[in-house]
């Protein structure tokens, strides 16, 4: 079964587990509520679907996306600099789900894109059905704590 491209971003990242997605998809404003400080301003916002980076509609600019497209990439892990210096910053940002994208192409490179896409599906639904997200803390249908360090177990 061939999973939709579009949940992997460029960087490595695994957009079905973003907070805004599973907040809009979810109509659940509680995934945003759980993010860091730096998200503050959306507390309040209206649900706004992000579209991932692999649309057209973006919100401002990404270098990680940029070099990606120029070379004609599927994400960074083909890149024959992987993982170079901004791949490398944007990893060890300190923000949390940053810190899974270089682990999560190297998860890519050894076992395939459909595979992470499906490991990624699973481990980012919690036993009640319910979507996840990268800063929730207890799922926001049973309250189940969960434990999503990284996103990106082994």
């Amino acid at each position: 079964m061939t999973r939709d491209v579009n949940l992997l971003a460029y960087c490595g990242l695994y957009c079905g587990a973003c907070s805004f997605k599973v907040a809009y998809d979810e109509k659940n404003p509680q995934h945003i509520k759980n993010m860091p400080s730096k998200y503050d301003q959306y507390q309040n916002a209206e649900l706004e679907f992000c579209p991932g980076c692999r649309l057209d509609n973006q919100r401002g600019a990404c270098k990680i996306r940029n070099c990606a497209i120029s070379k004609d990439l599927t994400n960074c892990g083909e890149c024959i600099d992987f993982p170079c210096a901004i791949l490398k910053e944007f990893n060890y940002d300190g923000m949390l789900h940053h810190a899974g994208c270089i682990p999560n192409l190297i998860m890519i490179k050894e076992k395939g894109i459909d595979y992470f896409l499906d490991y990624q599906e699973k481990y980012w639904t919690c036993r009640c059905g319910a979507k996840t997200s990268w800063y929730l803390q207890n799922c926001a249908k049973c309250n189940e704590k969960l434990d999503h360090s990284y996103g990106n177990k082994k």
